[in-house]
Parts: C-alpha cells; sequence; structure tokens
C-alpha cells in the first residue's frame, strides 16, 4: 500500500513554479449558443475533470453543428492527481478572445462582442507568469497558481436566410434536381450559418458525383447585410459530363504488392465513374488489414483549353500499417458464447490472458495469419457469484487469403482447440473446430456471405457425465443483410441473417436452419427495436456409439437454445423450455438448458437516451424451445422487464431485469410462470437479471 501511494503521488502533475494553471473558464452572456460548442474552439482551456454527462449531445467538436443552445446536464466531479494542468498564456488568451468573435460572426451574429473579461487572481491579467510576492489558490509551497477565467460576450441579434437560389441544374435530370433541392441544410428564416452552408455546397456535390459527374463542382455566394440582419444564398453547379475511368494507380505502397490492391479496388479503366463506386473500392481495400489509412481520390483530366475530358483518373493512397503485431494481454469475458454465427448466453465468465502474434503481408499477397492463446480462469456459477475457479486453454490460428479465385472473396482457414469445462454442461472436454470458407461481402459490405465445410471433434474427459464423444463434419452456410444506419447503435433500418448446416457421414446426419430478422425505427429521440427468430433442427441419423439424448438433440454446441441477455430475458441462459421431469423422457440429462429441435423468439424493445452516454429500456421477451419437431407458438412465456445502459468504447455496458407474466405463458392456461428462479437484492425475482456488455440485439 506505501508503495502505491508513493507511486500514485510521483505520478501527481503540478503546476510548474513559475506558471498559472487554469483551473476554470467561464462564458458568460452566451444564451443563444451553446458554450459547450464555442469552448471547442478555444486555445485556452481549463483542467480536464470527471464528469457524468445526461445531456443528449455529448461533447462537441470545434465548427460541427449542433452550435443552438442546450442544457448543461454534466455532473462535473473532480480532477484526477494525474491530470495535466494546461498552463495559462496571456498571447494565447488574446488570440482566443478574437477566435470568440469570429466564431460568432461564423454562426451569423455580426454584431457579437468581447466586452469584458476577468482574472481570480487580478495579476494574471497583467502577465503569465507568477512572482514570488503573488498571493494565489496553490496545492503546495513550491507550486504556480491557479487561475480562474472569465470571459462576458453580448451575442446580439443573428443574421437571417432571407432567399437562396440554385443554378446550373435545369438540364439535369428529375431525381438528381430533387436530390439538389433537398441538400439544402438552411431554410428560408434561419439563422444564417457558415458551417451549413458549406455543408450544403459539399451535399449538392457529392450526390452529382454519385450520378457520375466526375468534373462537378459548386460555387457559393452569400450577399449579407448585417445591419439588416439578412442573407441571400445562392449556389451555382456546374454537372460536366458523364464520367469513365481512366488510369488507376497505388501509391505510398512501398514494396506492398500492387496486383493484390489493384484487384481488391475492382477499378477498370472505361468503367462508368461513380462516387460510391470509389468509396466502396477504400472500403475493400482498408478491410485488408495491412494499412493504417486508405484514400481512393479521383482526378478528372481536362484538355489544354481546361475542359473535361469525361476520364476520371484514380489514385489509390495506401500508408502501410505494422505488419508484424504481437501482444499480450488480459481481459474479462462473462455471459456469451459463440456458436457460428450465433451468439449463445451461457452461466459462465472467465478472466483469461491473452498472448498473440500476426502478420498482414505474410509469404507477400497481403495475407494474413495469427496465432492467439487464451489461458483462463472459468467461473460456473450455481448458488454463487463465485465459485471455485477452473483452469482452460483456448488457442487459434486462422489464415486470410485475399483475392482468393475471385478479386473480392477471401479464403479463410480457421482451426481452434478449447480445453477445459463446457460452457453450457459444465463437464471438462476437448474440442477441436476447423473450417475453410470463402467469404464475400457485396455492396460496401452489407452483405456478407461465408461458406464452406466446418469440423468439430468434441471429446468428453469426466468419466461420470452421460454424454458421448462424437465427431461432425457439415457445410457451414450463413448470410448477413445489415441496412441499419449504425451496427453498434442502430436508430433505424434492417438486419436479416441466415445460418445453415447440413451435416453427413460422422456422428449425425442433420439440417439445421436459423433465421434472423431485426427492425428498428426512430420514434423521435426514442427507438423502437424489433426482433424475430427462429430455428429449425432436423436430425435424420444419429451413430449408435451416442448417448440418448445426443442422438436425439444433435451437438451439443449446436443444438437450439434460449434465455439470456441476448435473447429471452425473463430466463437465465439456456433455460427458456420445459425441464426434463416434465418431458416424461427419462432419458434426458441431468442440467434444463439441453437444449431442443425446435425454437422461436420474439421481442420488442423501448430505447430511450437520458444522454449521449446513458440510457433507458423497456422491453418485453416471449419465445419457446421445444424437444419435439413442432413449433409451440401457443407457448409465450411473456416476460417484461426494463433495463439501464452505460455507453463505452466497447459497447454499452447494460443490466436488465425480465419478469415473467402470470397468465401470459401458455396460451389457455392460467398455471404460474415455470422457470428457475434468482434473488436479487435479497428478494426472491421470477424472472432473471443480467449484466453484461452490447445490446440485447
Amino acid at each position: 500500500m506505501l508503495a502505491g501511494l508513493a507511486l500514485l503521488t510521483s505520478a501527481c502533475a503540478s503546476i510548474p513554479a513559475d506558471r498559472y494553471g487554469v483551473a476554470r473558464l467561464e462564458l458568460e452572456g452566451v444564451e443563444e449558443m451553446d458554450a459547450r460548442a464555442l469552448q471547442a474552439c478555444l486555445a485556452t482551456t481549463e483542467r480536464d475533470r470527471l464528469s457524468v454527462d445526461f445531456g443528449a449531445r455529448g461533447d462537441p467538436s470545434c465548427g460541427a453543428p449542433p452550435f443552438e443552445d442546450a442544457p448543461d446536464l454534466r455532473f462535473r466531479l473532480w480532477s484526477w492527481p494525474w491530470t495535466d494542468w494546461p498552463l495559462y498564456d496571456r498571447n494565447v488568451f488574446e488570440r482566443d478572445l478574437q477566435r470568440i468573435e469570429r466564431w460568432y460572426r461564423a454562426r451569423g451574429f455580426y454584431d457579437a462582442r468581447v466586452v469584458a473579461t476577468s482574472h481570480d487572481p487580478p495579476s494574471a491579467a497583467e502577465r503569465d507568469r507568477v512572482e514570488e510576492a503573488t498571493e494565489c489558490e496553490r496545492d503546495d509551497d513550491d507550486e504556480g497558481c491557479r487561475v480562474a477565467l472569465t470571459v462576458r460576450v453580448e451575442e446580439g441579434e443573428p443574421v437571417l436566410v432571407r432567399s437562396r437560389t440554385l443554378d446550373g441544374d435545369a438540364d439535369l435530370g428529375g431525381p438528381l434536381r430533387e436530390e439538389l433541392a433537398d441538400a439544402w441544410a438552411l431554410e428560408l428564416g434561419d439563422r444564417f450559418d457558415e458551417a451549413l452552408y458549406d455543408r450544403t455546397k459539399t451535399a449538392m456535390l457529392r450526390a452529382m458525383r454519385a450520378r457520375g459527374y466526375g468534373c462537378a463542382s459548386v460555387e457559393g455566394r452569400v450577399v449579407l447585410d448585417p445591419e439588416a440582419r439578412r442573407a441571400d444564398l445562392a449556389v451555382t453547379v456546374t454537372a460536366g459530363p458523364r464520367c469513365t475511368l481512366g488510369e488507376v494507380i497505388v501509391t505510398g505502397h512501398e514494396d506492398l504488392n500492387d496486383e493484390v490492391i489493384l484487384s481488391v479496388a475492382d477499378l477498370e479503366p472505361g468503367q462508368r465513374y461513380t462516387g460510391e463506386l470509389l468509396d466502396e473500392a477504400q472500403h475493400y481495400v482498408y478491410s485488408l488489414g495491412a494499412f493504417s489509412s486508405v484514400e481512393v481520390l479521383g482526378r478528372p483530366l481536362r484538355d489544354d483549353a481546361g475542359a473535361c475530358t469525361g476520364v476520371v483518373d484514380v489514385e489509390i493512397r495506401v500508408a502501410p500499417g505494422r505488419r508484424l503485431r504481437y501482444g499480450l494481454g488480459g481481459g474479462v469475458l462473462a455471459g456469451t458464447w459463440q456458436s457460428g454465427l450465433e451468439q449463445q448466453d451461457v452461466r459462465q465468465w472467465d478472466i483469461h490472458a491473452l498472448a498473440f502474434v500476426e502478420h498482414r503481408n505474410f509469404l507477400g499477397g497481403l495475407r494474413r495469419i495469427r496465432l492467439e492463446a487464451r489461458p483462463k480462469l472459468v467461473f460456473q456459477p450455481v448458488s454463487g457469484p463465485f465459485p471455485a475457479p477452473r483452469f482452460g486453454i483456448d488457442t487459434r490460428l486462422t489464415f486470410r487469403q485475399p483475392s482468393f479465385l475471385e478479386r473480392r472473396t477471401n479464403l479463410v482457414i480457421d482451426a481452434r482447440y478449447d480445453w477445459g469445462p463446457d460452457p453450457i454442461d459444465r463437464y471438462f472436454r476437448h474440442v477441436l473446430d476447423a473450417s475453410i470458407a470463402l467469404q464475400r461481402s457485396f455492396f460496401d459490405g452489407r452483405l456478407a456471405t461465408n461458406v464452406g465445410p466446418r469440423g468439430n471433434v468434441f471429446v468428453v474427459a469426466d468419466d461420470d457425465v452421460p454424454f458421448a464423444s462424437f465427431e461432425v463434419l457439415f457445410l457451414d452456410f450463413s448470410a448477413q443483410l445489415d441496412l441499419r444506419d449504425d451496427n453498434r447503435r442502430p436508430t433505424k433500418g434492417v438486419f436479416a441473417s441466415l445460418e445453415l448446416h447440413a451435416a453427413r457421414f460422422l456422428s449425425w446426419d442433420y439440417v439445421r436452419v436459423v433465421p434472423d430478422v431485426r427492425a428498428y425505427a426512430p420514434l423521435g429521440r426514442v427507438v423502437l427495436a424489433t426482433r424475430f427468430r427462429l430455428g429449425s433442427m432436423h436430425v435424420q441419423r444419429a451413430s449408435d456409439a451416442l448417448d440418448p439424448v445426443s442422438a436425439r438433440l444433435g451437438p451439443n454446441p449446436y443444438r437450439l437454445r434460449s434465455g439470456g441477455a441476448s435473447s429471452h430475458r425473463g430466463f437465465l441462459p439456456g433455460y427458456l423450455g420445459d425441464p426434463p421431469e416434465a418431458s416424461g423422457d427419462p432419458s434426458l440429462p441431468f442440467t434444463y438448458n439441453s437444449g431442443g429441435l425446435r425454437r422461436w423468439e420474439g421481442s420488442v424493445e423501448l430505447r430511450v437516451p437520458v444522454s449521449e452516454a446513458f440510457g433507458i429500456v423497456a422491453f418485453a421477451d416471449m419465445g419457446d424451445v421445444n424437444r419435439d419437431p413442432s413449433f409451440r407458438f401457443d407457448y409465450l412465456r411473456l416476460a417484461v422487464g426494463g433495463g439501464l445502459r452505460y455507453d463505452t468504447i466497447i459497447g454499452p455496458i447494460r443490466f436488465d431485469i425480465g419478469v415473467r407474466v402470470p397468465g401470459a405463458q401458455v396460451v389457455g392456461s392460467d398455471d404460474p410462470p415455470v422457470g428457475t428462479n434468482v434473488r436479487l437484492f435479497g428478494l426472491p425475482l421470477n424472472g432473471a437479471f443480467h449484466l453484461t456488455i452490447g445490446e440485447a440485439f
């Protein structure tokens, strides 16, 4: 403890003895505009403090809308001892006062002025160096002073948009003209803003280039009358001819393979030019993983008179990243287990170390190979959250070959060995899983497909377990269509996926089909999210060496299950469905989560943002898992509940509580809800609660 305290003390940031550290910077008189948006453009900043933000905007960026005043709902707490002190510089502060007036003019306030400033202590107004006799607030006698700065602003009245005109679009097609008209970011009567005017011109240029006008240009003219407080806006567009691609070159790549980059970009001379074509090429080249940045630039060719020739040369400018990567780390994994495309919830968490080495230009050709190992301590709670840990290790080797057979098709070979407790039924086993797959995405990555053979060898290590070892070989096909606006925090759009297994020859012949559809719709700031998922397992043949449960329900890793944080939140992971005692089958195993042959799930969720980082949800989940080969849509097993969200860089931390609704479990039955019960804060809960990372869907 003493060593830790000494280390913390040595890491504390301090103010140099002859300088002022900016403790506070306040802007007074900022009423129509957002003071935080203005402060983002100033070089003089106050010391950072830990804060909890309940506002809806988050941290603004300099010059990025919105700029209007918004409630500051931050709870500013304290500064960490190691947080650096920003030093006060009198010359920089004077330039910041000019920046404030320029920022207001850019926002349409041409009468805005800085009318007063104050410094505490007052001596900082005369010089930015601390003298020995200066009286001020100090942390220690051998440190400099804290200074608090206040700037008083008079905003005045803004300039408003009186008129706007668009010229040069008369000969363009109707759809493009509509796009240009919709690109206006300023309406009549709005406050004039330079950033929104520039956004208008950028959107118009993007719309024309998307239609194939590679030589298009956009010119603007604004007539301002500050005294009358009005602005007349004019934009002139020049489309030029429809363009085709010319020469395509790669620069900045050093000794990397030109052929692979050009192949993945899939740009051919003579091809019809569009802006989306270049954006798509940039996406696929960057996805090779070998570059720190990728730019795909179109350069229209012009004749001696300066006229556009209708040909656009393309430069693919890449900045190579590190080819050899390696590292050591650690982490915690809780509540989920990946089974192919489908993520299953489990009552298991682990503390693991991670060691990996990766080469992103293996044997040339931008091939990628990665080897990683995860030794782990696995915790499988039954009666308490911290049972005795069990050791395991997970190793994985992945090889990726770009432009295999076809320009944008990847060959992916993956092999994994996992030793440790089974995440579902808790006994020890060896798992060797290997696959060879062809992966191809379309439409700038919106549609992704995967197909190839996959094998799994599962060896039970414990003697007192009523399960048999097995081998399974199947064709693995999956497809995902992602039309959402954001895959981490979607607010609108649709997502659909399909996973198909077709197994033959070894321990089973079976077909497994899992479709999943999700939809998102904005209701103001609230998001309505819905999901419907099916699952169907058709076991056609089973080996005589298998135990009765496995012979009937298929391989343990790929059985259909439900319940948990990412599926039905009224049940613990894997526990949706009838318990073995209710099935009348004495051969079923000792656990309740042995899975089934048919599954359906439906969820509705309202996501309400409280701030940029915090949110609350209300949800209703229903569904069923049946061990017989039929869907039971009258088994609703409805659960309702709510939850909290706190967004982080790795996704939202999520806490959900789901309660099973009496009378809404099985249609026509008033029997009380069936399922495992838990205790929350010492109180019994006829449902389940979940603490995890990531949205439910």
